[in-house]
């Protein structure tokens, strides 16, 4: 495979990242500021950035990943995907087993029930333009994050790892909004989910910041 991954590692394009290095994948990083052809001006800021990432997510958004000349976005359908096209990895269940459904299960609820929450307090404190931005939210975004993260919080208390009991996939996308959480503060009351963040922590592939 001919791979290449757009997105800033301290993004969501480190869920793609990691599962490239546990696939055993080679791919070319592209940091999202370096997406520029050859002489073309940097982005000067977000708003460059974002016209520029058009030719690649029609949203101006990372992480991207472009495989044999075909471009897919979204975090967690990349990782899907790595996971599928390395069946020797064994990074994720087998497509029609009730095991895959739960993959499906808690990659959805990572994103819907997790991710939304912080990334409303994001855009509203920094990404869109200070006159759109809409603040009065950011305590209930804390609340339903930490409502949700009571969830894996229990599921976690009884297993080491979401699906199968044993690392996948599933466990660097969910893996990751956990961490962002963690990094918020937002974790105090979740014990498991601290040790589950330990174990993931300490795998020598791990591509999440911890700073």
């Amino acid at each position: 495979m001919d791979v290449t991954l757009y997105g800033a590692d301290s993004g969501r394009a480190a869920r793609a990242k990691w599962t490239l290095d546990e696939a055993g994948v080679e791919y070319t990083s592209v940091d999202r500021s370096d997406l520029a052809c050859p002489g073309d001006p940097k982005p000067q800021g977000l708003a460059d950035l974002v016209e520029l990432q058009r030719k690649y997510h029609p949203l101006g958004k990372a992480p991207v990943i472009v495989i044999d000349g075909e471009t897919l976005f979204e975090s967690a359908a990349i990782c899907t995907h790595i996971a599928d096209r390395v069946p020797e990895a064994d990074l994720i269940a087998k497509p029609g087993t009730f095991a895959r459904a739960e993959h499906d299960q808690w990659v959805s609820f990572s994103l819907t029930e997790m991710d939304s929450w912080l990334w409303n307090s994001t855009v509203n404190s920094f990404v869109l333009p200070e006159e759109k931005r809409i603040t009065a939210g950011f305590e209930q975004n804390v609340e339903m994050f930490k409502r949700s993260a009571l969830v894996l919080e229990a599921h976690l208390a009884g297993h080491d790892y979401l699906v199968e009991d044993r690392f996948t996939v599933t466990d660097i996308v969910a893996g990751w909004s956990v961490n962002w959480g963690w990094r918020q503060g937002h974790l105090d009351a979740c014990p498991a989910l601290g040790r589950y963040l330990d174990r993931l922590w300490a795998r020598p592939r791990c591509a999440l910041v911890q700073d």
